[in-house]
């Protein structure tokens, strides 16, 4: 049922008739890594993307293809002695993940770990405090179109701060030495 009363300036329909719920918006899929200081890799799955590869979201290979061409080379050039944490997604499949760091010949990745099943919203820094800086920063950006958006949120997702970074981590208290209750009284 449409509300009685609606709030519109002079002038404006009260009314706005959509030809595409949001249920239906087109979706952007972001895979990225950071590490403690800086962003490290970043994928932008688009809808084309998925309408070429016949595909309604991330897959295996998609993460595996990424891994081959973005993570294991930056890893490669960046960081020494990896632990890579993830989510349970069906996506991140341990034995792939690490054949395909060995078939991008980067032995600097030691192991992947997961994060507890329903505990990524509580301590994964990416799905906190990094996705609404992200988000708040494209608010900001215009004109924002289809063809530019994936460019955007591949350069704002390398534009994060280490000050960003650093507190997300702090936050999310899976870092060496977080105090795990810094935002509580004592």
């Amino acid at each position: 049922m449409y509300p009685r009363r609606t709030l519109v300036t002079p002038g404006q329909q009260a009314l706005i008739i959509v030809d595409k719920p949001s249920a239906y918006a087109s979706c952007y899929d972001l895979i990225g890594a950071i590490n403690g200081s800086q962003p490290v890799a970043c994928m932008v799955l688009t809808p084309d993307d998925r309408k070429e590869k016949d595909i309604k979201g991330v897959r295996k290979y998609i993460v595996n293809e990424w891994i081959l061409k973005k993570l294991a080379p930056a890893i490669n050039r960046l960081i020494d002695n990896v632990h890579l944490i993830c989510d349970k997604s069906r996506v991140h499949n341990e034995l792939d993940m690490m054949q395909a760091f060995k078939d991008a010949n980067c032995p600097s990745v030691i192991g992947i770990h997961y994060i507890p099943t329903a505990s990524t919203k509580y301590i994964s820094p990416l799905d906190n405090t990094i996705w609404h800086s992200l988000k708040e920063t494209l608010r900001g950006l215009y004109p924002i179109t289809a063809s530019n958006l994936p460019k955007l949120i591949s350069k704002t997702f390398f534009s994060l701060s280490r000050t960003e970074i650093a507190g997300a981590y702090r936050k999310s208290a899976i870092s060496y030495g977080a105090d795990v209750f810094y935002d509580q009284p004592h």
